[in-house]
């Protein structure tokens, strides 16, 4: 049976409308965790996050990565953003403004953590603090933005999921 006008208008907007601006997808990638090692000793473990815009992004628009994983929060500066081969502490991603990933690109983020995970299933919760890395534009210079919102107000981006080592 097909759908009608309406029935499909509403999945639209309920794609489009109920996640954050140009957000189609939900950052943790299903299946990517795992432990890593150096000589055979867990030195912590990665996953993967998609691209937070179909079109990609700046990642100086990133204003922060706030991870738990298993209910524990795991703290920011243990934390790296690993694209393109390069590989970024946390608190140092909004001086990378000649950094792009692209909608397609691989972002992993490397977690150091003595001992890595457990084998089992974790909980991994994400919430990315993401400013607007384009918007309304009007004035000259600083003119025009005092109320540009969607500038001074990051959107936090927010994923839970459930991965097994």
């Amino acid at each position: 049976m097909s759908k009608t006008l309406e029935e499909r208008m509403a999945i639209a907007k309920e794609l489009i409308f109920g996640q954050p601006a140009a957000l189609m997808t939900k950052p943790l990638k299903a299946g990517t965790l795992k432990n890593k090692s150096v000589e055979g000793c867990r030195t912590g473990y990665t996953f993967e996050i998609d691209n937070l815009s179909y079109r990609g992004i700046w990642i100086s628009t990133l204003e922060g990565i706030a991870l738990t994983v298993d209910g524990e929060a795991v703290p920011e500066e243990n934390i790296v953003v690993c694209l393109k081969g390069m590989k970024f502490p946390v608190c140092d991603l909004g001086g990378h403004t000649e950094v792009f990933w692209g909608a397609t690109d691989t972002c992993v983020i490397n977690v150091n953590k003595i001992g890595g995970l457990c084998p089992g299933e974790h909980t991994l919760e994400i919430q990315i603090r993401k400013r607007a890395d384009f918007g309304h534009s009007y004035g000259e210079a600083e003119e025009g933005y005092e109320n540009a919102h969607e500038f001074l107000t990051p959107d936090v981006i927010t994923d839970t999921a459930v991965f097994t080592i």
